[in-house]
């Protein structure tokens, strides 16, 4: 099994397993969601595209704040999930692949992705990168949220012997990758860092470049 397949494997199998407990258990990243969309800082009402939505917490956060918000996910249980807590309808949830996103290049002011790249393979989020930027408008927000380390050393230390105990190998793989230079690499410039959760998390607001506008 290549490492494409193995990790749609897994996710179907971990988050049809995780989906009833998936809020609960995500309970400290509440106001971590709400500093996603302040740190965005777009006008209101503004597209959003929330990519590996889950249970749609991130997406219900930015609609709280007035935009309109397209969620996406692999997992149709996690969507199940998502719809029940969507009572208005405000945001639009689909199931979808990342790495080939049906919508039309320049479409969304802003897209997102929490805590998803860490689980894949750096091929897999490569192309889910690229597809985010094809997909947001030129000088767009790509707003991007997972695993990060504090400065002080015996912090770093701390925190990664805890998350190891429940993430899989490929945190690890991604802990330690140059994820800046992958952003770079597919034409995001990061122009915000915030460490958040005694720096075992970190928010990057990134900006699409238009170098490349084929």
């Amino acid at each position: 099994m290549n490492k494409e397949k193995e990790y749609y494997a897994l996710t179907k199998k971990a988050f049809d397993f995780l989906a009833p407990f998936y809020n609960i258990l995500t309970l400290p990243l509440i106001q971590v969601r709400n500093q996603v969309v302040a740190i965005a800082n777009v006008g209101k009402g503004s597209k959003v595209l929330d990519v590996a939505t889950g249970t749609g917490q991130q997406a219900f956060a930015f609609t709280r704040h007035g935009h309109n918000v397209t969620g996406v996910d692999l997992n149709e249980s996690m969507l199940e999930i998502a719809e029940k807590h969507n009572k208005n309808g405000f945001v639009t949830f689909e199931v979808g692949d990342a790495t080939h996103l049906r919508f039309e290049k320049n479409t969304f002011d802003i897209s997102c992705i929490s805590f998803a790249l860490h689980d894949m393979p750096l091929n897999m989020r490569e192309k889910v990168l690229r597809e985010m930027v094809r997909v947001t408008k030129p000088q767009g927000v790509i707003s991007i949220v997972d695993y990060g380390l504090p400065y002080n050393k015996m912090s770093r230390v701390l925190i990664y012997h805890f998350i190891i105990l429940y993430e899989s190998e490929y945190y690890k793989r991604f802990i330690g990758s140059d994820l800046d230079s992958l952003l770079q690499k597919v034409g995001i410039e990061v122009v915000e860092k915030v460490s958040v959760l005694l720096g075992a998390v970190r928010i990057l607001k990134g900006i699409r470049n238009t170098i490349d506008e084929s």
